[in-house]
């Protein structure tokens, strides 16, 4: 709209010009200092106030989760796995609230020695049970371990030794505690938000696993999902 009406004042200037003009008697030697060539016509905008640019809003910031929080239980070799699992399963949570956690055993490791026969073997193991100690497995694996009989993987030398101390106590006198580095898988059971109920219940558990330790502390980071 704005075009349109500053042609519309410049049509009126022309004809006004022009009978000025003609009023002066320049007659038609003057018509053609009157025309206008379009090309050189241009547009002159009414001058704007200045612009000012209003601040744009700061981005929302996204409230971040609270890491979540777990309870571990572990750590376990071998049978003792599957005796965690299914004790676990007696707690009656949502299976995606519980995580495990695999890794190569590093610790220490009390364990009878190799044996060289399965005789052997089986008369250890009833010396065992008779002593009371069911908590053990034998190393079936070949290899230089083959044989032997696992009691326990610990974390640190006092567990380690402590455990042992109440070994000989009950009369096993061959058991002994050494480091060992990435022999056996150990697992580690993650408990996440419990809730004080079920605490209660994984501590009662617990003392189903000689050894075994209870600690909290934030879960471990989420595996990505395999397409």
């Amino acid at each position: 709209m704005r075009a349109v009406f500053l042609l519309l004042v410049l049509a009126n200037l022309v004809l006004f010009a022009y009978a000025h003009v003609t009023r002066e008697g320049n007659g038609a030697d003057s018509i053609p200092q009157l025309q206008i060539s379009p090309e050189r016509i241009k547009l002159v905008k009414a001058a704007a106030g200045p612009v000012v640019e209003r601040p744009k809003p700061p981005p929302a910031k996204t409230a971040s989760a609270a890491p979540s929080a777990c309870v571990e239980w572990g750590v376990f070799a071998g049978p003792d796995v599957t005796r965690a699992d299914a004790a676990l399963a007696r707690l009656e949570l949502p299976q995606e609230r519980i995580e495990r956690s695999v890794t190569d055993a590093g610790g220490w490791w009390v364990y009878m020695p190799p044996l060289k026969t399965r005789a052997e073997v089986d008369r250890k193991v009833g010396e065992l049970k008779a002593l009371g100690v069911t908590e053990f497995f034998v190393v079936q694996d070949a290899g230089q371990w083959r044989n032997a009989i696992s009691l326990g993987i610990f974390r640190t030398d006092e567990a380690a030794q402590a455990f042992l101390a109440r070994l000989r106590e009950r009369g096993v006198r061959s058991a002994v505690a050494e480091r060992r580095e990435n022999f056996l898988k150990q697992v580690a059971f993650f408990v996440r938000e419990p809730g004080a109920a079920a605490v209660a219940k994984l501590a009662e558990i617990q003392q189903e696993f000689p050894g075994s330790e209870i600690k909290a502390g934030p879960c471990p980071p989420a595996q990505p999902s395999k397409s």
